[in-house]
């Protein structure tokens, strides 16, 4: 009893204060000036070689007046956000008072009581940051919208204020870019739709989550219909509506880098000094590579059929840096905002064997250690059960190959072999260690892909080969400032060594196998349909499932991730299907690489080169085939006699 008594003192208290100090405020602040509504500041978006290639801010969203919008939509603001907004005087005493009283109960401050008024005063002119500083800001601003402007154009500039998500502000785009209407236009359902969005513009937007968003919808349907701002018939036939969210922007700048902004300004909406980019104005620096993304697009374009339904995902990133130079997340992003290389998780197949084998490479393989490569019955679970996988067509060497052989053919047989002889948790382990997310389960086919994982963490995995074991997170953004430039973030952190240098360099030149047509031998290089393509120096592998195929391959300068398959998990049943990856691949590379320069690395310090037959690792062989492969300095392979 006296605990809550003691909170009922102390609520009461702090409710006196505020209103004690809203009065006072109100007293001596009638003549001061307020910032000029018109002078917002912008949010300006710069490549990687300083172009400015996205815009956001008041003036680019269209502004409308309040008779322009619909009765619907205004009903279903003022119930969620501010029900007595007619009649209050920019604060909500009373819900002040049970923001207050909720907070006390959970020991946090979860519980906010802000006004249209308040809120609009923040999207104008402050930060979203929690701090009571910036709350005396934001009710000394409010004071003055109250004093100097009336309730409708309070409530105008608010509804053309407001940040929808996806780079849309302004209840006219928004309403162009999830419905292709005008705001007078609107249904019930869908303002609804639209008033659900505002409280968290990522989280409760339809198309990063339908059911999420249709059920606050339905939360603000109740809430419409308690308040008396709708009848129940007009309550249940909205809640029946399923509505079609279309999910176009009414501006044509997300045509440059519709994925990459979305991630860009996710993380924009992180950062302490700002939520809503348009507050503050501000110049934020991207990795973004425009002629990589424009190459990358025209790649997608020319190879995958306008009438197929086949999907794509695009990830690159600079493996020196970290620095993401372009992700694309889908064939059309106004079809599908849904961010397949960054947020999608599909079955990498054979592409995750180079994690594999790099643990081997630290557990004392080498490029010419051998197992036999042939049809395989394995007992597992103890013995209590048989797992048989199988190669490519169901076609083997019928003898010991190397590491180096089974990378370029993608020897299955060799894969399960190793991975059972490292341990199941191995692979898991070595998954971590390189970033991977993915929650993978310690079972025999974990070798051949059988887990879902994201494209972009798989490639940035690779990332760690191509900077000779550098630990690489990707970037965004490298600088954000004022209008003024002054830096207010920096990108400084320098990638650090976490895998062994000699190994990852071993294992670069060992996945340039897969586009050396003479490792074939009873299996094809499976990189042979993109060889011709190729005139520089590449290392890489690609995975194929029943549903998914995917291509990653790097040089010192640049990794490119590339998967293709059907959202509704549809088999891959041609063989054109299963090479898109490759080719758009390939091409990427190719017309990127011509106007930029490609290197290779040098060898380091700690090995040593061999000339074997890299299929069988003899070093005698006079007849087969040989090439130079790299050994740790002390395990190079020796003549028996």
């Amino acid at each position: 009893m006296v605990s809550n008594h003691r909170k009922l003192i102390f609520f009461f208290s702090i409710l006196i204060i505020i209103i004690i100090t809203i009065s006072f405020s109100r007293y001596y602040l009638k003549h001061d000036k307020l910032p000029e509504i018109s002078d917002l500041n912008t949010i300006e978006f710069y490549s990687i070689d300083g172009k400015k290639y996205f815009e956001l801010n008041n003036k680019t969203s269209t502004y409308v007046k309040l008779e322009e919008v619909s009765d619907y939509l205004k009903k279903a603001i003022l119930a969620v956000e501010d029900q007595h907004f007619y009649e209050h005087n920019g604060f909500d005493y009373l819900r002040i008072g049970k923001a207050i009283l909720d907070n006390l109960k959970s020991l946090s401050r979860r519980y906010g009581a802000s006004t249209i008024t308040q809120q609009y005063a923040r999207n104008l002119y402050l930060t979203h940051e929690k701090s009571w500083e910036r709350k005396l800001k934001e009710a000394y601003y409010t004071i003055l919208l109250e004093m100097n402007y009336s309730k409708d154009d309070i409530f105008e500039g608010y509804l053309n204020t407001i940040y929808f998500g996806h780079g849309v502000y302004g209840i006219h785009d928004a309403s162009i870019f999830y419905f292709n209407k005008k705001p007078i236009d609107l249904s019930l359902s869908e303002s609804a739709v639209l008033a659900s969005i505002p409280k968290g513009p990522t989280y409760y937007s339809p198309l990063k989550d339908y059911e999420r968003n249709k059920d606050r919808k339905e939360l603000i349907l109740k809430l419409m219909l308690e308040q008396g701002k709708i009848t129940e018939e007009e309550y249940n036939e909205a809640i029946k509506d399923e509505i079609k969210v279309i999910g176009k922007h009414p501006k044509s700048v997300d045509n440059i880098a519709p994925y990459f902004i979305d991630i860009v300004i996710k993380e924009l909406e992180t950062y302490n000094l700002i939520n809503n980019p348009l507050i503050n104005g501000l110049k934020v620096y991207t990795t973004l590579d425009l002629n990589l993304n424009e190459i990358s697009l025209a790649a997608i374009k020319s190879i995958y059929p306008s009438t197929s339904l086949i999907e794509t995902a695009v990830f690159a990133i600079d493996p020196q840096t970290g620095y993401v130079k372009t992700v694309i997340g889908g064939r059309d992003y106004h079809s599908s905002q849904f961010n397949r290389a960054t947020s999608g998780f599909r079955h990498p197949g054979s592409a995750i064997k180079p994690l594999l084998y790099y643990a081997a490479l630290e557990y004392g393989f080498t490029p010419t250690t051998t197992f036999k490569s042939e049809p395989t019955t394995f007992y597992i679970n103890k013995g209590t059960e048989k797992y048989e996988p199988t190669n490519f067509q169901n076609t083997y060497a019928y003898r010991d190959v190397t590491m180096a052989y089974a990378l370029a053919v993608s020897d299955n047989i060799y894969a399960i072999k190793t991975h059972l002889f490292l341990g199941e948790s191995t692979l898991i382990k070595m998954a971590k260690r390189m970033g991977i997310t993915a929650n993978m389960k310690a079972v025999p086919s974990l070798a051949l892909g059988a887990t879902e994982i994201k494209l972009s963490e798989l490639t940035t995995a690779y990332a760690y080969f191509a900077s000779l074991g550098k630990k690489i997170t990707p970037v965004y953004i490298t600088k954000i400032t004022d209008l003024n430039d002054e830096v207010l973030y920096e990108h400084k952190k320098t990638p650090k060594q976490v895998l062994n240098k000699d190994l990852c360099f071993i294992m670069n030149e060992l996945l340039r196998g897969m586009f050396d047509p003479y490792m074939s031998y009873n299996q094809s290089v499976t990189g042979l349909s993109i060889i011709p393509q190729l005139s520089h120096i590449y290392a890489g592998k690609s995975g194929t499932t029943d549903y998914d195929t995917t291509m990653i391959g790097y040089n010192p300068e640049l990794v490119v991730g590339v998967w293709t398959g059907y959202d509704e998990l549809i088999p891959l049943t041609t063989s054109h299907e299963k090479n898109y990856a490759k080719r758009v691949w390939a091409r990427l590379m190719e017309n990127y690489f011509s106007l930029n320069e490609a290197t290779w690395y040098k060898p380091t310090k700690n090995v040593s080169p061999v000339l074997v037959n890299p299929i069988t690792g003899e070093i005698d062989d006079q007849k087969g085939y040989k090439k130079a492969l790299y050994f740790l300095k002390g395990t190079e392979p020796y003549y028996y006699y």
